[in-house]
């Protein structure tokens, strides 16, 4: 069977658009040999790598009750927002494996906030290897791990295509953004306090009309169109084989969005390009991948 190995970024609750993609790759006939993720991407590619069929993550995904996921928890780092909720309902499924327990090679992205240094997390626990690929930086909490103070790998590789292609370069590479493309940059979504999360709605009105809260507004206007930025420029220097962008770039990674929409707009962004997957298996493709380097991109690292 020919395979993909796929990079899948991140997006937040856009994330659930990976679910789609994966289930398209597999219902057109081919395998995936590797995953890496970044963030929400890592989520979804995590529990694949651990064995679960689509349909028992498609299930996982429906049963996600957002006001159960969130707390402030003043003990943790500064931040926003604690996920330890959602690191309880995620253990109930990947429990206590470690990455040479996983189905395929699999591995996530994070950055060492202090110094400024990409990691490879594929070894040690999975289930903290997640914690350091999704601590959005200021909204949720660093992971800690000795000196290291590990966040959200999509501050610098946020679809890991260098990641996908030393996990397997022998085959593809199938890279998933949830990025909105450049003509769209204009028409970005504008963030607001989702109200699924622990905060009073009076309170949240007030924040949103105050001029500290315009002023975070401005701040994350630009601080969406950076991500798209930094997004598209990886995916030009990495050059994957084949890039797949599901339309979820009209929502915020915060936003409550209905899972089945997301899944299907993973498998159609996936449909919309099943023409092109013949000719990234032409042997000259192929010999092309056999000569590239097989040296990890980032520094490895066991958490």
């Amino acid at each position: 069977m020919k395979s993909f190995s796929i990079a899948l970024g991140g997006g937040g609750t856009k994330g659930f658009a990976h679910i789609g993609v994966i289930k398209e790759i597999l219902n057109q006939g081919y395998g995936i040999s590797a995953i890496a993720g970044t963030s929400a991407g890592g989520i979804v590619g995590a529990l694949y790598a651990c064995g679960y069929s689509v349909q028992d993550i498609e299930e996982m995904a429906r049963n996600l009750d957002y006001t159960k996921l969130f707390s402030i928890n003043v003990t943790e780092p500064p931040s926003l927002l604690s996920l330890n909720k959602f690191f309880n309902y995620l253990k109930v499924y990947i429990g206590d494996r470690t990455f040479d327990s996983l189905l395929i090679p699999f591995a996530v992205s994070t950055v060492d906030n202090r110094s400024g240094k990409e990691f490879i997390v594929n070894q040690g626990s999975v289930l903290n290897a997640l914690k350091a690929t999704t601590a959005v930086s200021g909204v949720f909490p660093p992971f800690i791990h000795n000196s290291y103070f590990f966040v959200d790998g999509g501050v610098l590789n946020p679809i890991p295509v260098d990641i996908a292609r030393w996990l397997d370069n022998s085959v593809p590479v199938m890279a998933v953004s949830l990025n909105a493309p450049r003509n769209q940059w204009s028409n970005l979504p504008k963030y607001t306090i989702p109200n699924y999360l622990p905060i009073p709605e009076f309170v949240a009105n007030q924040i949103t009309h105050l001029r500290l809260g315009k002023a975070v507004q401005t701040f994350t206007d630009s601080l969406e169109l950076m991500m798209n930025m930094i997004a598209w420029l990886r995916l030009e220097s990495d050059r994957a084989d084949l890039i797949i962008s599901p339309q979820v770039y009209h929502h915020t990674m915060y936003d409550n969005v209905d899972v089945d929409e997301m899944i299907a707009e993973g498998v159609k962004a996936v449909r919309a390009r099943s023409s092109d997957f013949t000719p990234v298996f032409s042997l000259s493709r192929r010999a092309a991948r056999w000569i590239k380097a097989s040296k990890p991109p980032a520094d490895c690292i066991a958490l």
